[in-house]
């Protein structure tokens, strides 16, 4: 005899809806964190290599740092356009903005770590008294690159 969700009571239900919500409000929550960490380090590793130059009164750091922020954001809502989740299509745009998110998450990654090595090297840590400076500045940028790029996509391929 297969079970019957008619069966259990309403509470039941509502709960298991309550936990898919839940659930979903968490992921959202962390896709947010890691846009505006994504967005600081971006910016924060720009405005080193490119200064103060502006265009229009802002500057070139924060315009590509929004851009950049902007096709992570570009390819989520690509997932939740009607169409776009279908299987065994191949629509060729859909295929160049993959290509797009991934070269940017990528950028994304090398620019996360520049600016955490800046970070590192311009605040003296406890963790010195651990571990030489020399290991942090190597170990430290390239752990936290990889994991905000791991994550990213994780979290990206959870909403598709």
């Amino acid at each position: 005899m297969s079970p019957n969700t008619s069966y259990y009571p309403t509470f039941l239900r509502q709960a298991r809806l309550q936990r898919g919500l839940v659930f979903g409000v968490i992921i959202l929550a962390a896709l947010l964190a890691f846009e505006v960490f994504n967005y600081s380090t971006t910016e924060y590793a720009l405005t080193d290599l490119l200064g103060e130059l502006r265009f229009a009164g802002i500057r070139w750091a924060t315009i590509l740092s929004i851009a950049f922020c902007g096709i992570d954001f570009a390819g989520i809502a690509r997932l939740f356009t009607p169409g776009s989740s279908q299987y065994g299509t191949n629509h060729r745009e859909t295929w160049y903005l993959f290509g797009a998110w991934m070269l940017a998450a990528t950028m994304n990654a090398m620019l996360t770590w520049w600016g955490v090595s800046l970070a590192v090297i311009n605040h003296q840590t406890l963790g010195n008294a651990f571990i030489g400076q020399e290991v942090l500045v190597r170990a430290v940028p390239i752990f936290v690159a990889l994991m905000v790029w791991l994550i990213r996509v994780l979290i990206i391929g959870t909403f598709s």
